[in-house]
């Protein structure tokens, strides 16, 4: 069985209905999300709307999520938050949403394919926070008592072993900063293959989505630098 692993949409729903246009007739029976629905773009709502609806959707929490349910509206807090990583934390969600975020695990374990399979969003000691790039090293029983490690939060892609244990991120399918694309996963863990895929987004008309939207400026730049690396 096909599984689509990806990580860090941060409101872009434009990247996830490209990668799941791209899915169709790809075989896949599965979704796993490494956490971060919040930030940055402002169309979570749109977002979740594909996720409540996606088949054998595993999600986790991330930080992102996790700084949006911490906080109370129009809370100094949360203000500071929207101030810096955009509008979409101005914005309420709607109870079914909010419950949806509220409800994400801090991991998961799957058994498939006759493999233990861990799945969070930063690190095994600190599953919101922690970070794991290709060179970082790491607490090998911690990490080996599992077959595959599945994690996001650095936006990079990897895929490396420990040992005889797969540590997995997808990279970002939202916000790329590897200059690699907007990315995802195609795993199958039967036949231990893992192939990282991009899809293309109209990054002009997210721009100018985000200037409509009332972004600052200083974030709107931000993103447009990112953007351009992978247009």
């Amino acid at each position: 069985m096909k599984t689509a692993v990806f990580s860090d949409i941060h409101g872009n729903v434009y990247a996830l209905e490209a990668m799941l246009c791209q899915l169709e007739g790809a075989g896949v029976g599965q979704f796993i999300f490494c956490g971060d629905i919040m930030g940055y773009f402002p169309w979570q709502e749109e977002t979740m709307e594909y996720f409540l609806q996606l088949p054998n959707l595993y999600a986790v929490l991330g930080n992102h999520d996790s700084y949006y349910i911490g906080t109370a509206r129009d809370s100094k807090e949360r203000m500071g938050y929207a101030e810096r990583y955009g509008k979409s934390y101005q914005k309420e969600l709607g109870s079914r949403k909010k419950s949806y975020i509220e409800g994400l695990p801090l991991s998961i374990e799957l058994c498939q394919g006759g493999k233990r399979i861990l799945v969070v969003h930063g690190s095994l000691g600190n599953p919101l926070e922690g970070r794991v790039y290709p060179d970082t090293e790491v607490e090998e029983p911690a990490y080996t008592q599992y077959d595959i490690v599945i994690s996001g939060h650095t936006h990079y892609q990897m895929c490396r072993k420990i040992k005889d244990t797969v540590l997995l991120n997808p990279g970002s399918l939202g916000q790329p900063r590897d200059d690699k694309g907007y990315s995802y996963c195609l795993m199958d863990v039967e036949k231990g293959e893992y192939i990282f895929r991009t899809v293309s987004v109209d990054s002009q008309k997210i721009i100018a989505r985000l200037a409509e939207n009332g972004e600052r400026k200083e974030l709107i730049k931000y993103m447009k630098r990112k953007m351009e690396v992978v247009m």
